[in-house]
């Protein structure tokens, strides 16, 4: 599963590094599990969309805001997508571990403020034991991400 990312940052000729670590199911754990803070780590919220679906990638420290992203979106009945969307539509990642790139194109990507103004950020590569570290700008250049206020800050 995490073969698909790993593969698009060496395509891509950028600098990474493999984080394994205990299976975690929150985006908390996982900081925990890799001994940072959570504001380090990117946790991904997908949400539907009337124009397909949008990847939120938010501090694991904080929560999605969603009427601030709404708005961004100009689409006041986006929502967090279920388990079975999540499912059919990111088949070659674990549910709860989709990553802010990789699988299908065409994901709109938001990133928040919080995120792109670190060096570097660790985000679950597909799998929930194992993480990736990488250059924040790298990541908002890999995934075509815009940078927005979209955190409703700590939770």
């Amino acid at each position: 599963m995490i073969t698909e990312v790993i593969q698009e940052l060496e395509r891509r000729g950028l600098e990474y590094q493999l984080l394994p670590h205990d299976r975690t199911q929150t985006a908390r754990a996982e900081a925990k599990a890799v001994g940072i803070p959570a504001s380090d780590v990117a946790k991904t919220v997908v949400l539907t969309t009337e124009n397909g679906y949008v990847r939120a990638v938010v501090p694991a420290s904080d929560r999605l805001d969603l009427a601030k992203t709404r708005e961004l979106l100009n689409d006041r009945l986006s929502r967090l997508a279920t388990e079975e969307e999540l499912g059919a539509a990111y088949p070659t990642f674990e549910l709860g571990a989709v990553p802010p790139f990789g699988g299908p194109s065409g994901d709109r990507v938001i990133v928040d403020r919080a995120l792109a103004e670190l060096d570097e950020v660790v985000l679950e590569a597909g799998s929930h034991d194992q993480s990736v570290k990488l250059r924040t700008l790298d990541l908002v250049t890999l995934a075509a991400a815009e940078v927005a206020d979209i955190s409703a800050g700590s939770s």
